[in-house]
């Protein structure tokens, strides 16, 4: 289980990411099955550097208060889009034997996707939770459009013939973590 960015910046203040509330409340749901399975929590957090809005430690770097976090979950820190690049993920995963993955989290066109990819690349089987992940609006094109189309994306495409598989958060729970 991965959770890509779901940081105060992106889900707090004046204009918080689209579905805020019910995203983090999904990925709440998503997690705690998780940890029920005994399936690890990773909690991905984007930063920049120290003069930037995501510096570690600064307000628009922590996690919601709504976000569950456990003491079990691991940490991953990164500075691009992609949660592999740079990180020690992949060898993480590869030391628990990890072969699937589920993400969820923020941005839907960024960071979840390029993680999306790069899990499908790795040769992980990789799932997106359809519902709970998001992204916000941009000059060309709404946050609800910006998710409809990656979800038809990742459902339509492959980088390796395995694909990333779409699955809502309801499907998830009875068929990965049941």
């Amino acid at each position: 289980m991965i959770v890509i960015d779901v940081q105060q910046m992106f889900f707090g203040g004046a204009k918080p990411a689209y579905r805020a509330a019910e995203v983090i409340d999904g990925i709440n749901r998503l997690t705690a099955a998780a940890r029920r399975a005994d399936a690890p929590v990773f909690i991905v957090q984007h930063e920049s550097d120290a003069n930037g809005p995501l510096a570690r430690g600064s307000d628009g770097w922590q996690l919601p208060a709504s976000l569950d976090r456990h003491a079990s979950d691991e940490a991953v820190h990164k500075t691009v889009g992609d949660a592999f690049h740079e990180t020690a993920l992949a060898d993480r995963l590869r030391e628990r034997g990890i072969e699937c993955v589920v993400l969820c989290g923020y941005a839907t066109e960024f960071c979840v996707n390029a993680t999306a990819r790069r899990a499908e690349l790795l040769g992980l089987r990789t799932i997106i939770a359809s519902d709970i992940h998001t992204t916000a609006d941009k000059p060309h094109l709404a946050a609800e459009k910006i998710v409809e189309h990656q979800n038809f994306v990742w459902s339509h495409s492959s980088m390796t013939g395995k694909g990333v598989k779409v699955l809502a958060l309801n499907d998830i729970l009875q068929t990965e973590f049941a």
